[in-house]
């Protein structure tokens, strides 16, 4: 079986990203290297990896960081899967207007 991957574009700052993440990650035990995130979800290992992308400039002045992230969820069943990532959007979720 093939790893589940799950591609996201994120307009969010990396400090931010990984204050957000600390609350996705509350309750499984994870490691951190760099922009490489390995996290305990259940018994599977879920892998996150943030590459930078260019900024999204929103006028002359105002530009939003970006980043690539890459889940991939090893042998996670769908079950897993979905709590992992509703777990994840719960975090990362912002009110608007």
């Amino acid at each position: 079986m093939t790893a589940a991957k799950i591609h996201l574009d994120m307009t969010t700052t990396r400090a931010e990203f990984f204050r957000n993440l600390k609350t996705a990650l509350r309750d499984m035990s994870s490691t951190i290297d760099g922009n490489h995130i390995r996290a305990i979800c259940g018994d599977t290992q879920v892998s996150l990896t943030l590459d930078p992308l260019p900024a999204l400039a929103l006028g002359p002045t105002l530009k939003l960081e970006r980043w690539h992230v890459t889940i991939e969820f090893g042998d996670a069943s769908e079950q897993q899967r979905q709590g992992f990532m509703q777990s994840f959007e719960r975090a990362f979720h912002r009110g608007g207007g």
